[in-house]
């Protein structure tokens, strides 16, 4: 059994190996697996308890005016601020008022129910062209300090598919056709005198 998996592993990574942007299959695979957890503690003006299972159903309130968080997200590790208003009694929903000093000045962007929007009730995606960041497990306890932690399911998918090089959350780049900065054209050398 041991070896059909690793036979069927090697299979899904020959056609990676064998182009030119190898390197970009694996960044992107490194990518998609940051994708699956969010984690960030954060410190200031907050009070939140609540957790949520997939983005449309929510226990809980949560409220967060101008806090410092640290912690991974976007890729990355850094540090930003976040106002966030946040609410659930099996519906929910999750209003990122503020996020300054990470990529896009986004975390997870706003999400959920928003009753009488347009004359009736709607359901917002956070990212619609990312059907699979709905499915996420998140909790988040704050009173002063606290920390906020996502559980990615959609991600974690999508790095599974990555493997046998389908996307389905389109996030992979090709980072091999990115414009390089091409280095400066030498100076002329000057003729010998002789």
């Amino acid at each position: 059994m041991k070896t059909l998996a690793a036979l069927a592993l090697s299979l899904a990574l020959l056609p990676a190996c064998a182009s030119s942007t190898a390197g970009d299959y694996f960044v992107n695979r490194g990518g998609d697996l940051v994708d699956i957890v969010r984690l960030h503690v954060a410190f200031g003006k907050a009070a939140s308890a609540k957790v949520e299972a997939t983005r449309m159903l929510h226990l809980g309130i949560g409220w967060e005016d101008e806090v410092w968080a640290w912690g991974l997200a976007n890729r990355e590790v850094g540090r930003w601020q976040e106002s966030i208003f946040t609410w659930g009694l099996i519906l929910g929903h999750h209003d990122e008022r503020m996020i300054k000093g990470i990529d896009n000045n986004r975390l997870t962007g706003s999400y959920g129910w928003t009753f009488g929007k347009g004359g009736g009730n709607v359901f917002e995606v956070s990212d619609r062209d990312n059907w699979l960041d709905l499915l996420t497990l998140r909790a988040t306890l704050m009173l002063g300090i606290g920390a906020d932690a996502e559980l990615r399911v959609g991600e974690a998918i999508d790095f599974l598919c990555g493997i046998f090089q389908f996307d389905p959350s389109g996030d992979d780049k090709a980072y091999s056709q990115m414009k390089k900065i091409e280095p400066a054209p030498a100076a002329a050398e000057k003729p010998k005198a002789g």
